[in-house]
């Protein structure tokens, strides 16, 4: 397993963040207002896409599994001032739609999915601890077995959580942030026209995993 930096990927979406840190399990303490040390989070996911696939139809599919996110050490011991980079180093959601089949969805590996949690620019918060904004770019690989095609998204989806009050977000509700629609395409013709598109993105970010439960 890689445990430094990965900057060889085609793609870089962010800050690359050392994986020589320790992998945390179900059990790990989720503390409120308080800036953990670095770690790799190992989480559940539980997410709601719809998919628009030209001359098929739309779908809306719900997807179960886990991520696993690396997260720097905190740029400062304060809340309200700490700043953590994150990178999704792992992904795998499955899901079964009555018309397209079993999907599997996984991180692309020329792309280095990569976010950050901080406390949002705005002067008009009140007193008391601040809620942060989490947000990750991820380039993805949705492995659709009925139609014969694996696609990919060449504009990352942007997955943001509001409302931050502990590192990692465990629980949170999310968002993809989506522009009407984002491009999928054809892995075995990555230059051609697009063969679907994404057209919504919901989801909860989960608890810490067992070990096992990681496979």
């Amino acid at each position: 397993m890689t445990t430094t930096p990965d900057t060889e990927k085609k793609t870089i979406y962010g800050r690359p963040v050392d994986q020589n840190v320790p992998n945390l399990y179900n059990g790990t303490p989720v503390v409120q207002w308080t800036p953990p040390e670095a770690g790799i989070d190992n989480l559940g996911l539980h997410s709601w896409d719809t998919f628009q696939i030209p001359g098929v139809g739309e779908f809306n599919v719900e997807f179960d599994g886990y991520v696993r996110v690396v997260r720097s050490p905190a740029t400062n011991t304060e809340w309200a001032d700490a700043e953590v980079y994150t990178n999704l180093i792992e992904m795998k959601m499955v899901a079964e739609s009555e018309e397209l089949g079993p999907i599997t969805t996984t991180l692309n590996p020329e792309c280095l999915s990569a976010g950050q949690i901080r406390t949002p620019f705005d002067p008009y918060a009140g007193e008391g601890p601040a809620a942060k904004a989490c947000r990750m770019a991820v380039g993805c690989l949705f492995d659709i077995p009925r139609l014969g095609k694996v696609l990919f998204n060449r504009e990352p989806v942007i997955l943001t959580i509001d409302d931050v009050r502990s590192i990692p977000p465990a629980g949170a509700p999310g968002k993809g942030q989506i522009y009407r629609m984002l491009p999928l395409y054809d892995t075995k013709d990555p230059w051609g026209e697009p063969v679907g598109y994404l057209t919504s993105l919901r989801f909860n970010m989960g608890g810490y995993l067992a070990p096992e439960q990681i496979a």
